[in-house]
Order: C-alpha cells, then sequence, then structure tokens
C-alpha cells in the first residue's frame, strides 16, 4: 500500500465520511419556496389584469360598490382611497359624495356626451355642500320675462335750432358808422337797430328812387325833373314802370321795408342806413366794429332764437338699430340736477363718423327762460319702443370670449354649465335669445367661483382615463394606495 507523501509543514488530511445525511427541515424549506414562488406569480398576473383592464378603452379605474374615495380641496386631482393628508400641501383630504363623484365619470370631460349636451366646451357639472354654497355667497335668480330695450344713455349737447337762425348781411360795400350791439350774448327784439352803414351805391340808388318818385326835395344837385315836365308825384305809363324798377334795385340791395316806407313818405335820400334785427333773439355772433369797411360777402350778425334748441347725441354703432324717429327722449344736465328737458328724436343723421364710429340724433327741446345754452354737456336719454324679452341678471352671464354661459342651479347643490346667446342689455338685466327657458334658475353671483370649480372637475375627468367619449388618453391622476 502506497502512501501520499507528505510535505513537512503540511497539515494531515482529514478523512471524508462515504454519507453524509441533509440538515433537519431542509426538505419543508424546499417545499415553502416552490409556494411562496407560485404565490408571487399569481399575484402578479392578478396585478397585470387589473392593470390591463383598468387602462383598455371603455374601461375604468373603479372603485368597489360603496366605497369612499377622498381627494384635497386644494389639488383635486389627487385622490386617495382612505382618509389622511395631501402629500402636496398637507391638507385634510375630505371625501368625494357618491353622486358628484358618479356624475362627473358620466358628464365629465369636454368632449364627452354630457358636455355636447351642455352646450359648453371644457366645463363639467359639480356638486356642491350647502355649507360650502353658504361660505361663498351664491345667490340665484329665475330667468323671467321683463320689458327691455328701452332705455339708451348717451352723451349730447345743445346746438341752436339751425331752423330759427338769421345772418344779417347788407348786399353791397360800404363803412360801419355806428353799432347798437357791442357784445355777443346780448338778447334784442325784432326791429331793434343793430348798425348804421353809410353805402354810396345804396345813397345812389335813393335819389334815383326819388327821381323816379318825383320827388325834387331830395334830388341830387344839377338834376333836372323827370321828362316832360310833369308835376310832383305823377307819373306816366312808362315812369311807373321805372319807378317799380327802382323799388326793385332797392329791395335786391337789401333795404328793409321801412326805408322804403321813409323815402315815399319823407322824400328824403338818406346817408346812412339803419339795419334792424329780423327776429327776436340772443346775438351768437358779431364779426364787425365801427369805422370797418364791409363787403356784400361780410356777415355781420348772427342772432338765433333760443326759445326751442337741439340737442345732439352720439349713436354707437351697436345701437343702430334700436333708435328710431319719434322715440321719447329726455336731457338732463347738472346744472338743474333732479329736472329733466324732454323731447322726441326727429332726425336720425344719414352718415357716420369715420373718426368715432358714432351716428348723431337729434331731438327738439322747448327752452323756457333761455336756460340751456348753446354748449352745455349733459345726459340723452332715449326711451325707444320696448317688448317682452327672456331675461336674467347681467352678473349671472360668464363672457369666455367665444361663447357666453350661465349656471343653471339644480336641487341638491348641482349646477351646471349652460351656454346661452344674449343680446344688448340695460346695465342690469340682459336678454336671453336662446339656451334658457322661462321660470330656470340661474346663478347671480359667485359664479366665477363656480365657473373655477366646474373646470377643475372638467380637467378630472379629462385627466382620469375613464375610457368615456372624453379621454383625452393622458394618465390618471395620483391615487393614493392604488396598485400599479
Amino acid at each position: 500500500m502506497n502512501a501520499d507523501r507528505i510535505e513537512p509543514g503540511q497539515p494531515m488530511p482529514r478523512e471524508t465520511p462515504a454519507h453524509e445525511p441533509p440538515p433537519k427541515g431542509a426538505s419543508f424549506m424546499n417545499v415553502f419556496r416552490w409556494i411562496l414562488f407560485a404565490g408571487l406569480l399569481l399575484l402578479a398576473a392578478a396585478s397585470i389584469t387589473v392593470y390591463v383592464v383598468g387602462h383598455r378603452p371603455g374601461g375604468g379605474a373603479k372603485t368597489s360598490a360603496g366605497a369612499i374615495r377622498y381627494h384635497c380641496p386644494m389639488h383635486p386631482s389627487y385622490t386617495s382611497d382612505r382618509p389622511g393628508e395631501c402629500p402636496i400641501c398637507g391638507m385634510t383630504l375630505e371625501p368625494i359624495p357618491a353622486t358628484e363623484e358618479g356624475h362627473a365619470a358620466h358628464a365629465g370631460g369636454p368632449g364627452s356626451a354630457a358636455g355636447a349636451a351642455g352646450q359648453v366646451p371644457g366645463l363639467a357639472p359639480i356638486q356642491i355642500s350647502p355649507e360650502r354654497i353658504q361660505l361663498i355667497g351664491v345667490r340665484t335668480a329665475v330667468a323671467t320675462k321683463r320689458a327691455m330695450g328701452g332705455r339708451i344713455e348717451l352723451v349730447g349737447f345743445v346746438t341752436p335750432d339751425e331752423k330759427s337762425l338769421r345772418r344779417v348781411q347788407i348786399r353791397t360795400s360800404g363803412w360801419i358808422q355806428k353799432l347798437y350791439v357791442n357784445q355777443t350774448g346780448e338778447t334784442v327784439r325784432a326791429g331793434d337797430p343793430l348798425l348804421t352803414i353809410y353805402s354810396p351805391e345804396l345813397y345812389q340808388s335813393e335819389q334815383e328812387y326819388l327821381i323816379e318818385l318825383g320827388g325834387h326835395a331830395g334830388a341830387m344837385p344839377g338834376m333836372d325833373s323827370p321828362a316832360g315836365g310833369a308835376a310832383p308825384g305823377s307819373a306816366g305809363p312808362h315812369e311807373s314802370g321805372a319807378l317799380e324798377a327802382a323799388r326793385e334795385r332797392l329791395r335786391l340791395f337789401g333795404v328793409p321795408p321801412q326805408e322804403i316806407a321813409r323815402l315815399d313818405r319823407e322824400r328824403t335820400a338818406s346817408t346812412a342806413l339803419t339795419l334792424r334785427s329780423p327776429v327776436t333773439g340772443t346775438v351768437l355772433e358779431r364779426n364787425v366794429v365801427e369805422g370797418q369797411s364791409v363787403g356784400a360777402d361780410t356777415p355781420l350778425f348772427t342772432i338765433a332764437d333760443l326759445a326751442r334748441v337741439w340737442v345732439l347725441a352720439d349713436l354707437y354703432e351697436m345701437d343702430f338699430g334700436r333708435v328710431r324717429v319719434g322715440d321719447r327722449a329726455e336731457f338732463h344736465v347738472d346744472a338743474f340736477p333732479g329736472r329733466s328737458f324732454e323731447g322726441h328724436v326727429d332726425f336720425v343723421y344719414p352718415t357716420l363718423s369715420s373718426e368715432t364710429r358714432t351716428l348723431k340724433i337729434r331731438f327738439a327741446l322747448a327752452n323756457p327762460g333761455g336756460v340751456l345754452r348753446p354748449g352745455m354737456y349733459g345726459r340723452a336719454i332715449v326711451l325707444a319702443g320696448t317688448r317682452s324679452v327672456l331675461a336674467i341678471p347681467a352678473e349671472a352671464v360668464v363672457n369666455a370670449g367665444e361663447h357666453d354661459y350661465a349656471f343653471l342651479a339644480r336641487a341638491g347643490g348641482r349646477f351646471e354649465p349652460r351656454g346661452v346667446t344674449i343680446g344688448k342689455g340695460d346695465g342690469e338685466w340682459v336678454p336671453v335669445l336662446s339656451g334658457l327657458a322661462e321660470g330656470d334658475t340661474v346663478v347671480a353671483s359667485a359664479s366665477f367661483l363656480i365657473d373655477s370649480e366646474s373646470r377643475l372637475r372638467s380637467a378630472i375627468s379629462g385627466l382620469g382615463g375613464s375610457g368615456g367619449p372624453g379621454a383625452t388618453g393622458a394618465p390618471a391622476p395620483h391615487q393614493h394606495g392604488a396598485t400599479p
């Protein structure tokens, strides 16, 4: 028998037994490991099945019947299946009412069927607890028939009635000798003297008229009596035609009838002609001074009777179709608080101002005592024809730029957005042309708070992957405790 050589310093080898039995309990551990592995496989398969079913089209992440879900009031996108605190802001989670959650699941998204029926894209019906309704101060109003369209407030200013304006002029040249009216704003009566003027042409015309009339007292030196030596005052057929021509010439020069009557009576030509006021009124313009040379084209005075004045008001394009001739109108000025001047629209100007994009309307007013002065500004109120229309408070309408909508108030604290078409209102109420029916209750205050909540609810429904027509394909909101 040969033995292996053992080098010096090496340990002596140990003899290995031919067979060593397994430790106690090893078989049980092997069976347990297989059972655990099989359980993990089953759990993984179940999780995958839940995930696939919950995210396939037409499906949705649903909770068991009667389960209560919670969300953060400040971050509604965070939901959980058990109470706690919001991991974003730390607020206590609040339970989501089952009716609200179910209603949002069915009517939520902007493109859902219910959203199309609600007529307002991007909004969803919501439900608010009575406590929160009272806290945010929600008020409601009922859509009712009202008489509207009859009041339009404009800015108006006073001008003289153009039909009462009179321009005083002389139709020849001359010089102003004396002025009887020295300033504008003076009131004159018909027949009052305004000025005296010296005109060589007028003096010559009066002399010719007297010659034809047969008067010698005022004849110019060197002039003979009428041909044929006729007695003064007598005239044949030829002389009568010449006399009428001379009188007509005086009329054409603007000589008043009183001056021609004086010539017939006194038979004396005057070197100064006195011009008198043709009407009773106020002097608006005085364009001459004493000693001034004037011509036929020089306006001397402008006189207006201010017993009746015009009020002109600017009408904006959106109101063109609301005002008609004959509509009743009122004018209020700050100088006379509590007093109104009433009239009727008598003219709508046919042209539009390219600078202000407005159209002028006019109504005439009686002006006893001349209290309304040309140039005064005030509030012009046109009371156009009224009609009974369905109306709601103006603050109940939310304007989104492209469309308008209001929130219907339903029983149980539910609010539903409803698209509306409105007309021109009076500041407090607006007519509803479509979208509402008589008797509908709408939110009249705090609409912006409900609008914000509705938009959040619509966004949550769109992000929830509910699989309805309004689903956007975005991932579901974070849900605390859900199995991935």
